[in-house]
């Protein structure tokens, strides 16, 4: 597995180098803009953190592109069933990718908290934003634990449109839980926002829900091994979907 990681991330080092620094360029020079102390003067802990979210959304975003693409970069029946007869076989070749995107992910978190770090300079003036970017980071290997089985079953193309589908019959069925189910936590939209920010501003609160992530890990990790598994089961079979 070891050669293989290496032979991705050697192949693919601009564009893994180019996906990092053009996604990271924003939270950095928010993180120039935050440490004056005039900006400080105008934003409120709230405000940042809103910032905060929407930055890491994009960070992921884009990193969830540059993850999908370095994972169908080998679609060629050729290579598949070269690799399926090396001594690492399937399980190196899925693993390596698997190990690519949780190194990858791990990075940009650090990266995003380094930044708020850098931008907070000791000010409790400015949200932590750690909470929010160790969130995100769940959900990011979440998604490609969804993703990457699907990918190795039915090739890229046909695997991305199926995860469009289960993504939208969630939606749908958050959707009929809004509009039937009990919504009292909701009542008051007036309020909602000003509640949800308050309580990522409170640091205790934060506190808790670090703790709770740390426990959420138990869960996403033992997730992403199974995806591993069926990716690596569902491999040779998806090979025939391959153009060529």
């Amino acid at each position: 597995m070891t050669g293989l990681l290496y032979k991705l991330i050697r192949t693919n080092w601009v564009k893994i180098l180019l996906f990092f620094l053009g996604s990271m360029f924003y939270p950095f020079m928010f993180a120039l803009i935050f440490r004056s102390d005039d900006m400080k003067d105008d934003l409120t802990s709230g405000i940042s953190i809103m910032l905060w979210a929407f930055m890491a959304f994009m960070v992921f975003l884009i990193g969830g592109v540059c993850e999908d693409s370095i994972f169908n970069d080998d679609e060629r029946k050729k290579w598949a069933y070269f690799v399926a007869s090396t001594p690492t076989g399937i399980k190196g070749q899925i693993g390596a990718k698997y190990l690519f995107t949780l190194c990858y992910s791990m990075l940009t978190v650090t990266a995003l908290i380094l930044c708020c770090g850098f931008a907070r300079d000791g000010s409790s003036e400015l949200a932590d934003g750690s909470v929010i970017f160790i969130g995100f980071f769940y959900i990011q290997l979440t998604m490609r634990a969804i993703e990457f089985p699907l990918m190795a079953r039915f090739g890229s193309k046909i695997g991305k449109s199926l995860k469009i589908i289960i993504i939208g019959i969630a939606a749908f069925i958050f959707f009929a839980y809004m509009l039937f189910g009990d919504t009292s936590a909701f009542a008051d939209m007036d309020t909602f926002f000003d509640r949800l920010l308050a309580a990522l501003a409170d640091e205790n609160k934060v506190k808790r829900m670090t703790l709770w992530f740390s426990i959420i890990t138990l869960a996403v990790i033992p997730i992403y091994y199974l995806s591993y598994r069926l990716a690596v089961k569902w491999y040779l079979k998806g090979v025939e979907s391959y153009a060529k």
